[in-house]
């Protein structure tokens, strides 16, 4: 009899804490849909999004930032039907066999793992710029975007970061310049080089280029 009403309260509080861990981290993720919905965005702002997450890639993409701690991934994105919408490139790709993703900020902020996000508002866009790059990241939704898996030089693929800087240079804003690192093991050897160029996801944030509007870390 005390074995069972102990294998009993064993399943009660087992019952318990998984309730309390699924509570938590739905109120996580709830806080974070309620402070974006509390937002106000310009409809003819160009918007630089980061988003941080736990995974193994995305702690691997943190070691190439520059001081940002949190943020493994960037986007670029206006205002479309009263809706923060954002172009990024990603590794995997999307339900239409692309590795261009097209979404709402509320699809942005969806993975599980999501720990950190910052919204970034372009400076000095007036309403010709503004229109001329909304026009140019619409039409990159018709090529054929390929992810840049060697991290090489203009070979018209692209990783997140480089897609935005691409962008926008065809608009005539340079919003970062390019960075150096050593790279070792692993990496070295999938790459198949010593010195690693390339454009980190907070790679614009010194730049004066942007100004932060809102910034997210659980």
């Amino acid at each position: 009899m005390v074995g069972k009403n102990f294998n009993y309260h064993i399943t009660i509080v087992g019952s318990i804490l998984i309730i309390v861990i699924f509570s938590f981290y739905g109120y996580k993720s709830s806080s974070l849909n309620s402070k974006i919905k509390g937002l106000q965005f310009d409809t003819e702002s160009i918007y630089l999004v980061q988003r941080g997450a736990t995974g193994k890639l995305s702690n691997v993409a943190k070691d190439f930032n520059i001081s940002n701690k949190y943020a493994s991934h960037v986007g670029i994105g206006f205002v479309k039907d009263r809706i923060l919408t954002i172009h990024h490139v990603y590794v995997d790709k999307n339900s239409q066999n692309s590795y261009l993703y097209v979404e709402s900020i509320n699809d942005f902020i969806n993975p599980k793992d999501i720990n950190y996000l910052s919204i970034w508002k372009l400076k000095d866009i007036d309403h010709e710029k503004f229109n001329h790059i909304k026009n140019t990241l619409i039409h990159s939704e018709k090529e054929n975007i390929i992810f840049d898996f060697t991290f090489a030089e203009n070979n018209k693929k692209y990783y997140c970061s480089e897609y935005i800087v691409s962008e926008l240079r065809k608009n005539g804003i340079e919003i970062m310049k390019d960075h150096k690192k050593n790279v070792t093991g692993m990496i070295k050897q999938i790459l198949k080089k010593d010195t690693l160029k390339y454009f980190p996801v907070d790679g614009f944030e010194n730049t004066g280029k942007a100004e932060k509007v809102f910034e997210w870390i659980k």
